[in-house]
């Protein structure tokens, strides 16, 4: 028989990986729980690591999604009725070739073939459920499975994983509790996981204020609640990690009796986070039957966020930003109607399950219905006070009109030639980082800018007392030299001035105004090889070109 040194060296590293249709049971599951636990998540897609902020928005609000998703986890086998005959058969072999390397580099004699029935019979391996024990004294089976995504990912609403995330497996639809996961794909879900963690808070905030009218569940309200009821928990005011045990000041239960000073929870910072999901959450609610807050009071905050955004880093500060997309104006600001403005709006945040024009018909429905006037909501998300509350990051945001990041009129255009544009090009630039570099915001393109080391590509085109004051570089903030800005704004614009030409669009000036015209083929004007349709909304994160590769097992 094996030792048991023997087997926790054998069995220090997973198994596999295996598809789980190959190697689990159908009946897979521990003893009166609904569900397994899966640990070190990792999900794929075209090969690469992704994560849920893209598995878990659907294309265009379709109810069919046929984009193929793969997971990758650690399960804990508690049973060896767990696994399938053939699964049996993989991970014993596994197991043998293992323990034949372990011999070979050892120089020792091996014995029998190992069975799984018997290692669980002799305690050696303990029938237990899916979750890790953590002990180095205990002998473990733990399978790295592989599957495709069966159903939406359910974070902190399924009785299940009630406060955790559920996942569901294409196998016989076989649920996972995600316990953790992978750094990468973690890093690719996190304004999912937000998104849901602010959508869980307001539920919890509205079940404890029932009397309060939804007409006054403004932002703010939000906020105010959440810092006087959740901010500061009672329990988290004595307990301390790092203490003196001789300390007089620690009570009977080593608990120190003086409470501790926790970090003020500032009301800008948990309104920058309703601020960058404030699109997903108009849209999100609009498509629900029982209603938490007022679609149409919260639209008027998520217009009022763009423009805060903007003036936010006028003075250096990044707010309101989901993550991954802190260098991106989401709102439309043009000439466009308000009928397309919303076009944008419902294709950047589409409803699983909810076709994109019924959700644009019923925020549409939303923005007419008229407020209650008593409530005083409305007063604090008019446009006078907004500036007076400081309804962003604790500033007021005061400055000067004619300041050149105040957006220039976007080129009239008709709805066939404005669907050729893509919708990056129909807002104002990102403004530069604070070093002064900024990227061209079409994923396929490479082209950037950086201030303090112009190229000969960005200097073309740009008045040369711009280049001049640029060169020097005695200017030390970049966004408020009004001439670096003005170089800025050039630059920008003569690079987008190319990629209009590759879409099969000019601009046309008529007298002080502009108008796009579609560039005609035939005309010799561009090759027509060179026209593409406007690119797909954002919806991938930056990084994603040099993303960690998936070696999927077929």
């Amino acid at each position: 028989m094996i030792s048991r040194r023997v087997l926790q060296e054998l069995l220090q590293q997973p198994l596999g990986p295996y598809h789980d249709k190959d190697v689990l049971n159908e009946a897979c599951r521990p003893l009166g729980q609904s569900k397994l636990f899966l640990y070190s998540f990792v999900l794929e897609h075209n090969g690469r690591v992704t994560g849920l902020d893209q598995s878990e928005t659907p294309l265009d609000g379709q109810v069919e999604d046929h984009r193929k998703f793969r997971f990758r986890g650690t399960l804990k086998i508690g049973d060896p009725d767990w696994l399938s005959d053939w699964g049996v058969k993989l991970v014993e072999a596994e197991l043998d070739l293992r323990w034949s390397e372990c011999t070979l580099r050892e120089g020792g004699r091996r014995g029998p073939p190992l069975a799984l029935k018997e290692l669980f019979d002799n305690g050696q391996l303990k029938y237990s459920g899916s979750e890790h024990r953590d002990s180095s004294d205990d002998c473990e089976l733990l399978l790295r499975i592989q599957g495709e995504r069966g159903q939406p990912a359910v974070f902190m609403r399924a009785d299940p994983a009630k406060d955790g995330l559920l996942w569901t497996s294409k196998d016989q639809f076989r649920q996972y509790e995600v316990l953790t996961m992978d750094v990468a794909t973690y890093s690719f879900s996190e304004n999912f996981f937000w998104r849901y963690r602010l959508l869980a808070l307001m539920k919890e905030i509205v079940d404890r204020y029932r009397y309060v009218s939804i007409e006054s569940r403004d932002p703010e309200w939000f906020v105010d609640k959440y810092i006087q009821d959740f901010a500061y928990p009672e329990g988290d005011k004595h307990p301390r990690v790092i203490y003196d045990s001789a300390d007089s000041d620690l009570d009977e239960e080593r608990v120190p009796r003086t409470p501790r000073q926790p970090v003020r929870v500032h009301k800008s910072e948990i309104l920058g986070l309703f601020a960058a999901h404030a699109e997903w959450l108009v849209t999100n609610e609009v498509s629900r039957r029982h209603k938490i807050f007022n679609v149409k009071v919260w639209d008027k905050f998520r217009k009022r966020v763009k423009k805060e955004r903007r003036e936010a880093a006028r003075n250096g500060v990044v707010w309101g930003w989901p993550i991954g997309q802190e260098s991106r104006v989401e709102d439309p600001i043009s000439s466009a109607s308000s009928e397309e403005d919303e076009d944008y709006i419902v294709e950047r945040n589409p409803v699983i399950g909810k076709p994109t024009p019924l959700v644009q018909r019923k925020l549409e429905i939303a923005r007419k219905k008229r407020l209650n006037g008593r409530k005083r909501i409305e007063s604090s998300t008019s446009e006078s006070e907004s500036d007076v509350q400081g309804h962003a990051y604790a500033s007021d945001f005061s400055g000067d009109s004619d300041s050149p990041w105040e957006p220039e009129e976007f080129p009239t255009a008709d709805k066939e030639v404005l669907r050729l544009v893509p919708w990056q090009f129909t807002i104002p630039p990102d403004p530069p980082d604070p070093t002064g570099r900024w990227q061209c915001p079409l994923p396929s393109c490479q082209y950037n800018i950086d201030l303090r080391h112009l190229t000969e590509e960005n200097k073309r085109d740009v008045d040369d007392r711009i280049i001049r004051h640029l060169m020097r570089k005695e200017w030390q903030n970049v966004y408020m030299d009004n001439v670096v800005v003005r170089g800025f704004l050039q630059m920008v614009r003569n690079h987008y001035g190319g990629h209009l030409t590759e879409f099969g669009v000019k601009i046309v000036k008529e007298g002080n105004r502009e108008r796009l015209e579609r560039i005609n083929p035939l005309q010799g004007d561009v090759d027509s090889h060179s026209l593409r349709r406007r690119l797909p909304p954002k919806g991938s994160l930056r990084g994603e070109p040099t993303a960690t590769r998936f070696h999927v097992i077929e």
